[in-house]
């Protein structure tokens, strides 16, 4: 019988020849493969050893990798919002009527109760077609090219398109358009998707108006047209402002201001000494200083009987240098006491305007109905309504503790605290199972998937089973976590003095010896110690250590230490097991374990030469078989004869 025989058969010179390079039992009939099989298998065991070893190693470093997992989590999403001070320092607001405003605070706007009155919401100028723009009985279409536009009879105004192409500059931006290509609904949106411009232009198809709006608020919100030569505003759009002129009557002493003032003119400021006087003509007076800057207000100023008249500059001709306002005056008396006249009600409705509002009878201006005052963000929502004498009727805005979030992010980080320390406790206490070790290749060929499972389980349990090194970062944690800060000043809770010097002042204490360091918290403690002294609370967390390695320092708050002590624990592990993102393993169980391979290598590369060795020995003997075989058949043939 031929068994595991390997090679080839051939005839030479009518003799059969065989390769007896790997022979199983041809002449003797041994189960040579069996054999060489069971003599190897005795033969690895000390490279199973070794790769049991490594896989020990490697199952180590992963825990290790866990437990740094762990830390990282907690450093990121606890301790770092722990050690800053706006965490402490959240704030919460109330307000009496929310539809006049609401309101946050920053983390800087201190605790205060605010009287808050609206008189004026802030808006962006609008101007609209004077006119329908059709026809009687006729109705444009706008998306019909302007010179078929004008040459149409749909048009109420005639407007006369240029044979080329024009350009029209607005708020300082220039925009050329062919009137053989674009259509008023183009022309409108090239003037609207122009970011420099700041307008919004549209087709109003259901009053059949052109309709422009600044897209900011405030009072410099303005529609200033540097040119249109081919009057295509107030031709073709047939935009003219409502409002052209605005008259104020200033406080004047023989023609002199009372006393020095400020005005706003569409968003710029002119500041006027007192004394300064009005009539034009007069060097340095009123009117002249406004006159300087009609370029950028598009307002010229003049006087009427101690009386200041602000008139928009008109549409102007080829070649002109004043610019055209195509929106409402926007004026602002910026002085308080109204020394030059002016007042809302002198305003057209759809002129720009700051919003204009008072805080603790503190008066203030917006450009937006967004405004900021001692650290809290308000939004305008509406006028102040008026009680019986016509005074505004005051909000009453609260800026207080939140204490709720403060509680929150506290009860947060204890959370985070006790999911890491389990982490690691669990592994350091996990039992170690030395009778299951890892399964060699042959072990794991003569079992089930679950069977490998359930002993893999048992195998890999206790890896860092009472570990040096983990059991020092757990001590490090647990001792800053009990540690109490040197420095403290008394706060005084429900009439009593307490030092919020430790976790346990303020309600957080640990358990049972059994839990291993888990933190309890005592929501009602935790919350009446934020009430009473949050500011004690946030230095008993946030107080700085000395350097980012310091986690001793006796006046240090506690997120602060145990940031560093994270810190150093995951350096110190990473050096011990390296990082899944590493590309070169040069932290030292990875040397102990690229060690390992280099001597697996050269043990299999041994197990291979003596496995060959074997089978030359059993090729030898089966050659020297089978010649005794051939002979002994040669003598029986010859006796035969």
């Amino acid at each position: 019988m031929i068994l595991g025989a390997t090679g080839s058969t051939g005839s030479t010179g009518g003799i059969n020849a065989v390769d007896y390079s790997h022979i199983a039992g041809l002449a003797s009939g041994i189960d040579t493969d069996s054999m060489v099989n069971a003599m190897m298998q005795a033969e690895s065991i000390p490279l199973n050893r070794l790769l049991q070893q490594k896989q020990i190693w490697q199952w180590k470093q992963d825990d290790y990798r866990q437990v740094n997992s762990a830390l990282l989590d907690f450093r990121t999403n606890a301790l770092f919002s722990m050690k800053l001070q706006s965490t402490f320092l959240a704030k919460t607001v109330s307000t009496t009527d929310s539809s006049v405003l609401t309101a946050s605070a920053s983390a800087t706007s201190p605790a205060a109760s605010y009287s808050v009155t609206v008189s004026q919401l802030a808006q962006g100028a609008t101007v609209y077609s004077s006119v329908p723009l059709s026809a009687p009985g006729q109705r444009i279409d706008p998306n019909q090219t302007l010179a078929q536009l004008a040459a149409s009879n749909t048009l109420a105004q005639k407007w006369n398109s240029p044979a080329g192409s024009f350009s029209v500059t607005i708020n300082g931006t220039t925009l050329t358009f062919d009137p053989n290509t674009d259509t008023l609904n183009s022309v409108l949106a090239k003037i609207s998707n122009d970011p420099n411009i700041g307008v919004t232009a549209f087709y109003d198809s259901v009053q059949d108006r052109v309709v422009f709006q600044t897209k900011s608020t405030g009072s410099g919100a303005k529609i200033l047209v540097q040119s249109d030569d081919q009057q295509l505003l107030s031709g073709l759009f047939q935009l003219q402002v409502p409002q052209t002129q605005v008259t104020g009557t200033p406080n004047l002493n023989n023609g002199l201001l009372s006393h020095a003032a400020t005005l706003r003119i569409n968003g710029v400021d002119f500041s006027f000494a007192a004394n300064t006087p009005l009539d034009d003509g007069i060097s340095n007076s009123i009117v002249e200083i406004i006159n300087a800057r009609t370029r950028d207000t598009g307002v010229i100023a003049s006087s009427s009987n101690g009386q200041l008249v602000l008139t928009a500059s008109n549409p102007s001709p080829p070649g002109a240098t004043t610019p055209a306002l195509y929106s409402p005056i926007s004026v602002e008396d910026l002085s308080g006491d109204g020394v030059f006249g002016f007042g809302p009600q002198a305003l057209d409705p759809n002129a720009a305007r700051d919003a204009i509002y008072t805080v603790n009878g503190y008066k203030s201006y917006s450009a937006t109905n967004t405004a900021v005052y001692n650290g809290v963000t308000m939004t305008l929502k509406g006028v102040s309504p008026k009680d019986g004498s016509g005074n505004a009727i005051p909000a009453t805005l609260v800026v207080s503790t939140d204490v709720d979030s403060i509680v929150k992010a506290i009860e947060g980080f204890v959370d985070k605290y006790n999911s890491v320390m389990k982490t690691m406790n669990d592994l350091y206490h996990e039992k170690r199972n030395y009778d299951y070790p890892p399964l060699t290749d042959d072990q794991k060929a003569q079992m089930t998937q679950d069977q490998i499972t359930k002993w893999e389980s048992m195998a890999k349990s206790g890896m860092l089973a009472s570990d040096p090194l983990l059991g020092s970062v757990i001590d490090a944690m647990r001792q800053i976590a009990g540690s109490a800060m040197a420095g403290q000043t008394p706060s005084t809770v429900n009439g009593q003095q307490v030092t919020f010097n430790s976790l346990a002042s303020i309600g957080i204490t640990t358990g049972d010896w059994w839990e291993y360091g888990q933190l309890h918290v005592n929501e009602d403690q935790l919350r009446a110690a934020v009430q009473a002294d949050p500011q004690a609370v946030m230095r008993l967390f946030t107080n700085p250590t000395s350097g980012p390695t310091d986690s001793s320092s006796p006046a240090a708050g506690i997120a602060a230490k145990l940031y560093n002590a994270v810190n150093n624990a995951i350096g110190q592990i990473s050096q011990q097991a390296g990082s899944t993102s590493d590309l070169v393993d040069n932290s030292w169980i990875g040397l102990q374990i690229r060690e390992i391979n280099t001597q697996a290598a050269d043990m299999q590369q041994q197990l291979d030469q003596k496995r060959q060795y074997y089978y030359q020995q059993f090729t030898a003997m089966e050659q020297a078989l089978s010649q005794l075989n051939s002979q002994a058949a040669y003598f029986q043939s010859m006796l035969g004869h």
